[in-house]
């Protein structure tokens, strides 16, 4: 007997030990698979997204790649760069969006000077030197989202890749030389998210050695391609929806545009959720891309959608160990 419990306690042994190496093998978070949060553009309805991260940190659903478009680009970009879902609440919700979207600065901030000529010249046409009265290329030129991104971005400055940050990151924007997507992986920060969200019309596009940027939702507002690109082994999409055209409303001709382009946009989102593993749909419809002043619903419906789809998101979670 003792002979055989000789024999058989070295076997016994390394069965026990490859059993644990196993079992510590498959809780290490370097093995599970990498979820790559993929968010979608759409102006204020965009805010949503804060929501699905609150959810997604709340049940230890960790993101391992980002990859936006427009707003989208902005708020993963901001996440991005490590500050939790509150921090990233206070960050978005403390932007003036109003005044970033009319590129004035408030009047009480202005220099002694410049609030004399906001008052002689109370318009937004542009006198070049040469080139005489111009109308801008966009509504502003941007000026304040420039400050606001400056500020996000200068702590990474120096990095080489958007891999390097908290959160490995991407952001699509549309070239207007090249006429194709551009997805910026790496480069200065500020230049990235000031061209992923450069709405046409709205913003100046962005020169940038040689290049025009303007707006990714043209050409990719949902990024699975990204995300998978990135090495994400699961896609979970943030799908903002908007309410249909009504058939009965009367359309101007920049109306008809706008829809025009709209059935674009919707046409390759609906290709490219299908590359997704899980999509959460936020319901926006009483909402519209201009309600920054509303950013309270619009987080809080984002983590009702996540909310919605916790069966579906139950298994992205992990151990507070991990």
């Amino acid at each position: 007997m003792n002979q055989l419990l000789q024999d058989f306690l070295p076997v016994f042994l390394v069965c026990l030990a490859s059993t644990l190496g196993f079992t510590q093998e498959s809780q290490n978070p370097e093995k599970q698979a990498k979820l790559g949060l993929v968010l979608e553009g759409g102006g204020a309805l965009g805010l949503a997204h804060i929501g699905v991260i609150q959810y997604l940190e709340e049940h230890h659903i960790p993101v391992r790649y980002i990859a936006g478009t427009s707003m989208g680009g902005l708020v993963g970009g901001v996440y991005a760069t490590g500050p939790n879902a509150a921090e990233l609440r206070d960050v978005v919700k403390g932007i003036k969006w109003n005044q970033v979207i009319n590129g004035q600065s408030a009047y009480e901030d202005l220099s002694f000077r410049r609030k004399q000529d906001a008052r002689e010249y109370p318009s937004t046409l542009e006198f070049g030197l040469h080139e005489g009265l111009q109308f801008p290329s966009g509504f502003n030129s941007g000026q304040q989202v420039d400050l606001i991104l400056d500020r996000i971005a200068l702590p990474y400055s120096e990095i080489k890749s958007f891999d390097e940050l908290p959160i490995p990151f991407a952001c699509v924007a549309t070239d207007l030389v090249t006429r194709s997507e551009h997805v910026f992986r790496s480069g200065p920060l500020d230049v990235a998210l000031r061209s992923t969200m450069s709405l046409p019309g709205i913003f100046s596009p962005v020169r940038y050695q040689g290049h025009v940027y303007v707006d990714g939702g043209l050409l990719n507002n949902f990024p699975v391609s990204v995300a998978k690109e990135m090495g994400a082994d699961i896609i979970l999409g943030i799908h903002l929806e908007v309410p249909k055209l009504d058939p009965e409303v009367p359309l101007s001709s920049f109306g008809v545009l706008g829809q025009s382009i709209n059935a674009v946009i919707a046409a390759n989102e609906r290709e490219a959720m299908k590359g997704a593993d899980v999509v959460i749909s936020v319901p926006l419809q009483d909402f519209s891309s201009m309600d920054y002043d509303k950013a309270d619903i619009l987080i809080k419906a984002g983590y009702d959608a996540a909310a919605a789809n916790s069966e579906n998101l139950a298994s992205l979670a992990v151990d507070e160990a991990s």
